[in-house]
């Protein structure tokens, strides 16, 4: 539980403090392709019967494309809290960019059980324009791990940090 604590804290002080001059910094390389977004957000997973709450970093690395890291903490009713890290990738599309849709790895880690590894399958909503400085979102994900295929509906958002 520390360790899932550590990655929300760590998550939500970059999404809230990090500078303008430091993403922009990082904006400008070779391998980040536009402004940095950080963000957090809370869910719902609909098999396990567990409330979350968590963070993501977007990444931009091509034109409609990002790496979309995450982690959340799941904390159910009648268990012990457990986590979930990703490492997605996400691809952009509909009208200004208001629809993505990705995938990726996930690490996750229920009360009593041994970490395990799966992929993650989502899809996404921003209702807000392109250069907006903060973007909700509604997300929908399945990650499929250890013979299951568990439903998340997360609901939050993310802040531009430059560019």
């Amino acid at each position: 539980m520390r360790g899932a604590r550590l990655i929300v804290l760590v998550t939500a002080a970059l999404a809230l403090s990090w500078t303008p001059a430091v993403a922009q910094r990082h904006g400008g390389s070779a391998f980040i392709q536009g402004p940095i977004e950080a963000g957090l957000r809370a869910g719902r997973d609909f098999e396990n019967h567990a409330w979350s709450v968590g963070g993501q970093i977007r990444l931009p690395v091509a034109d409609r494309v990002h790496l979309q890291p995450s982690a959340d903490v799941f904390l159910p009713r009648h268990d012990k809290a457990g986590w979930q890290a990703n490492g997605d990738a996400a691809i952009d599309f509909g009208p200004g960019k208001t629809v993505y849709g990705g995938g990726g790895i996930a690490f996750v880690h229920f009360a009593g059980d041994k970490t395990r590894t799966g992929y993650n399958l989502f899809f996404g909503l921003i209702p807000s324009q392109p250069d907006a400085a903060w973007k909700p979102f509604a997300e929908f994900r399945w990650t499929f791990v250890h013979d299951t295929s568990p439903f998340r509906l997360a609901v939050g958002f993310n802040r531009r940090l430059g560019g």
